[in-house]
């Protein structure tokens, strides 16, 4: 899995991408938060970091959040929200149908 590189003012960090649960943008900052409950803050957009990573396993579903689609754990149609694996729920502005072809999966 390839690795990203999140630059701070003391070092440069490099992340496995499937570390990476969901990003949230804040303006020009984001941060990034990863499967051991860290928080990392960017001075990127969002839209730079989604082009640095992997557009097949990280799906954009509103203007503010990028999700990695390995981490979803539910979502809840009717409210319109996506729980992730350590229980952040992240709301969705695309159609289910949209986001389901995103994510790739198949109703059963």
């Amino acid at each position: 899995m390839k690795k990203i590189m999140i630059p701070s003012h003391e070092s440069l960090r490099f992340v496995s991408q499937a570390d990476i649960v969901y990003c949230k943008s804040d303006n020009c900052y984001t941060s990034i938060f990863l499967n051991n409950g860290e928080e990392l803050l960017v001075c990127k957009s969002l839209k730079k970091i989604a082009q640095e990573l992997d557009a097949l396993l990280f799906v954009r579903v509103n203007q503010s959040y990028l999700i990695n689609k390995d981490c979803i754990k539910l979502i809840d149609k009717k409210s319109k929200f996506i729980e992730l694996i350590n229980s952040q729920r992240i709301p969705f502005t695309i159609t289910i149908s949209e986001l389901l072809s995103l994510i790739s999966v198949n109703l059963v």
